[in-house]
């Protein structure tokens, strides 16, 4: 098994030095049982990345018939999952916030992911920018800005001593972003 790794930890390490990771299974059989009747070009895109069943899940929805299953469009897709998934984590931290806190930190924490996601979904025209001129470097610098916004959520929270409340939403984002800095696309040939 295999895992990736990234500079920010979602979770307290034993260590004195914390790390973020998530396994990626070499060979995920729940991939293949998943894939069944999906269309082969995109199981192949799909298949080739970090998180194939993230990526299938995160997709699916937004695909209709004019969506070419070329990576490009693909990307586009992606991007579109993670304005969506961004707007859910968003609506779920406007929501605990608005609760009577459990600690005193718990306000200043959500409010700092509330910046990070707003950025985020600030980002998205500047990406699809980069995609139809097919700038990789701005690409490549826009997403790993957004993970970077994911990390400082969830370190907030490291640093008060409290459980992030939006974990799950956190680690999907960051699988999503992951995956949309790792789909195959030739950006010379845009």
């Amino acid at each position: 098994m295999s895992t990736t790794f990234a500079s920010v930890a979602l979770a307290p390490s034993p260590f004195d030095t914390q790390s973020f990771s998530f396994s990626k299974p070499q060979e995920d059989q729940t991939f293949f049982i998943l894939s069944i009747g999906i269309n082969p070009k995109l199981q192949k895109i799909c298949g080739g990345i970090d998180y194939p069943i993230e990526c299938l899940t995160s997709i699916i929805p937004f695909l209709n018939e004019n969506v070419a299953m070329i990576s490009m469009s693909i990307l586009k897709v992606e991007i579109d999952a993670i304005h969506n998934k961004t707007k859910e984590a968003l609506d779920k931290t406007y929501k605990l916030s608005m609760n009577p806190p459990t600690s005193r930190l718990l306000p200043l924490c959500l409010k700092s992911c509330i910046n990070n996601y707003n950025a985020i979904l600030e980002s998205k025209q500047r990406i699809l920018n980069a995609i139809s001129m097919g700038d990789a470097n701005e690409l490549s610098m826009e997403l790993s800005h957004n993970m970077e916004d994911v990390f400082a959520c969830e370190e907030e929270f490291n640093k008060a001593k409290i459980e992030s409340p939006i974990t799950e939403l956190n680690s999907l984002l960051v699988k999503i972003i992951t995956n949309s800095l790792t789909i195959d696309v030739n950006m010379t040939n845009v």
